[in-house]
């Protein structure tokens, strides 16, 4: 297809030369047009598919990082509860603007996996129109090494030419100590990592559009698929297993800075309102594990300990802890 248009452009250069060989401005001007079609036809497009539930204090935040790198286009599948908050009073200029579109994800049958659900949907029904769909959550921002001004610079780097799937490793950010929310941008305010967390292995999915088959289909997690595509490191180093971890993270060209705690009263939160990545029996077998772990982590603070029982006293009560 690219060479048919690229002959045609030829063509008509021809003729416009022959026809006007003496008239030097004309023969410019269709020089400068033939060069601006050619750059616009080796153009990529990139979209992002996210799920969101109780995050839009975060979201214009998210939007306007994933725009500034270069992304046409945000599908944000709203799986608040039906009465919960509407994404529209968080970032409706952008919805306007037809930058982010909301898919209605509310009810969702308690058996299934919301967010691959929503990933698999998002696939399916833009694959055809992007040459890569990104697959990240609210939390998650990518940081690209400093020669790439855009993502697309990124993903149109000839180390990536083969790649079919590009898993970025996540770098993880804790608390900085920090107890209450603040209403300041999440990376401003938290900015303690470390590059050693054994969390970092973990990696999300950016993928080729057009793929012959569904990525997510038969997928168990949202980080990658059991498919069987290329899949490359953010240096384009082959990953031969297939599996939701590149160990040793790679952060060559592209890192995944994932802000899962946050403070401790927006990490609680988090807790109270469940994991989109499971069904409910598993969201509930979690959500006791991970309130077991913060009642060891007030034993010895007492103001913990009053964000704690404030957010979880009728979870308390219903898990019987």
């Amino acid at each position: 297809m690219f060479i048919h248009f690229l002959n045609n452009l030829q063509y008509l250069s021809i003729i416009i030369y022959k026809r006007h060989k003496k008239n030097k401005e004309i023969i410019i001007c269709s020089l400068i047009l033939t060069l601006v079609m050619i750059k616009k036809s080796k153009d990529i497009k990139i979209c992002l598919c996210a799920i969101a539930k109780n995050e839009n204090k975060y979201l214009r935040e998210f939007v306007e990082h994933y725009k500034k790198i270069g992304y046409n286009k945000i599908f944000l599948y709203d799986n608040n509860d039906i009465f919960g908050e509407k994404i529209e009073e968080a970032i409706n200029d952008y919805i306007i603007k037809e930058f982010v579109k909301v898919i209605y994800f509310k009810e969702i049958s308690p058996n299934k996996n919301p967010q691959i659900e929503a990933y698999k949907d998002c696939y399916a029904k833009n694959s055809k129109l992007y040459d890569w769909l990104s697959f990240f959550d609210i939390d998650e921002y990518v940081e690209l090494n400093k020669k790439y001004k855009t993502m697309k610079e990124f993903l149109k780097d000839k180390k990536l030419a083969h790649c079919q799937n590009i898993k970025i490793n996540w770098l993880d950010y804790y608390d900085n100590n920090l107890l209450y929310y603040e209403n300041k941008p999440l990376q401003e305010r938290i900015q303690i990592f470390r590059y050693d967390a054994p969390v970092n292995i973990h990696i999300k999915s950016t993928i080729k559009g057009n793929l012959s088959k569904n990525f997510w289909e038969n997928a168990r997690n949202p980080h990658t698929s059991r498919t069987n595509y290329t899949s490359c490191s953010s240096s384009g180093k082959i990953i031969k297993y297939n599996s939701p971890y590149n160990n040793p993270p790679d952060f060559t060209n592209a890192k995944l800075k994932h802000y899962r705690y946050k403070s401790f009263q927006e990490y609680c939160l988090k807790i109270k309102r469940g994991r989109a990545d499971c069904d409910d029996n598993k969201r509930k077998q979690l959500m006791k594990k991970s309130l077991k772990q913060l009642h060891l982590q007030i034993q010895n603070n007492s103001e913990k300990a009053k964000i704690f029982h404030k957010i979880f006293n009728d979870s308390i009560y219903e898990l019987k802890l």
